[in-house]
């Protein structure tokens, strides 16, 4: 399994950086509203950060690792 963490900043500046339509694009992408993106701390919560790098097919700024259960 892949987690992945995106810096909310980073996130809002991919969809074109506040006062721009980025928050409102980053929400919908999210599949939540903007008064939700705005309670987000430095980070994407997680499941939301999963979601955002799988429908941007990867194009925004992530860092991915690996996660290994142990057995």
């Amino acid at each position: 399994m892949k987690t992945v963490r995106i810096s909310t900043e980073e996130a809002i500046q991919y969809f074109g950086g506040k006062g721009k339509g980025g928050v409102n694009a980053l929400a919908k992408c999210a599949g939540v509203t903007h008064g939700a993106v705005s309670q987000w701390g430095e980070h994407v919560p997680g499941d939301t950060a999963y979601k955002l790098y799988v429908r941007t097919e990867g194009e925004i700024p992530a860092e991915v690792t690996e996660s290994h259960k142990a057995a």
